[in-house]
């Protein structure tokens, strides 16, 4: 199923705003300066944080691979599985600051999707892998195939996926959100990668890497 939310401002982020607005109304009518003031920055900062621009997708060669999500290359490793295949590993840190918005790597088909629910633990939290909610998302099939896992941290709003096994995904179009955690995307390890731990990436835009022959 397409995400078709294109207003300014993500829907799934309107409670939290209106929550900011309501309580900065109280203290306005209870003449509480100060605390007027910091409802208005946190009411700012939350419309900052659910703000949902538009992307030029980028004219890229058909087995380009770009950013689910905005935010920072925090690392990239080579993985080997018991069979002795080869895969990338690259995760995306995402903060407040970032664009929510979760893009589409490459046009597929949607293999898989998965959710799990749970905590919002900080990631540097030891348990957090196993207790902090999840969504993993396999786009593709065979050789033309990433598998896509975010995770969520301390974040008012869980992890929004309106993407269904069996749906047709398009490269760069909108398919959920994720406030703040971490993004971790699987590549063959036939693909080439073309970005760089620190790095920082935006969703739709950003060229990961190409699938080679």
């Amino acid at each position: 199923m397409r995400y078709n939310d294109t207003f300014i401002i993500a829907k799934d982020g309107m409670k939290c705003i209106a929550a900011s607005a309501a309580l900065t109304l109280f203290f306005i009518t209870v003449d509480a300066e100060f605390l007027t003031f910091l409802g208005v920055v946190l009411t700012v900062l939350t419309v900052w944080a659910f703000r949902n621009p538009e992307r030029t997708i980028p004219y890229l060669e058909e087995e380009s691979i770009v950013s689910v999500a905005d935010g920072v290359i925090k690392n990239i490793e080579t993985l080997e599985d018991d069979a002795g295949n080869n895969s990338f590993k690259i995760v995306i840190k995402s903060g407040f600051l970032d664009t929510p918005i979760l893009r589409v790597p490459f046009s597929s088909e949607v293999k898989r999707v998965t959710k799990r629910s749970g905590a919002r633990l900080m990631l540097s939290t030891p348990l957090s892998g196993k207790l902090n909610e999840q969504s993993e998302i396999l786009f593709g099939e065979d050789e033309k195939q990433v598998r896509v896992i975010h995770t969520l941290q301390l974040a008012s709003v869980g992890i929004q996926n309106r993407l269904t096994a069996g749906s047709t995904a398009i490269q760069g179009m909108r398919y959920g959100l994720m406030v703040s955690g971490e993004t971790v995307i699987i590549l063959p390890g036939h693909s080439r990668v073309a970005v760089k731990t620190g790095q920082r990436v935006r969703a739709g835009e950003t060229l990961l890497g190409f699938f080679t022959e």
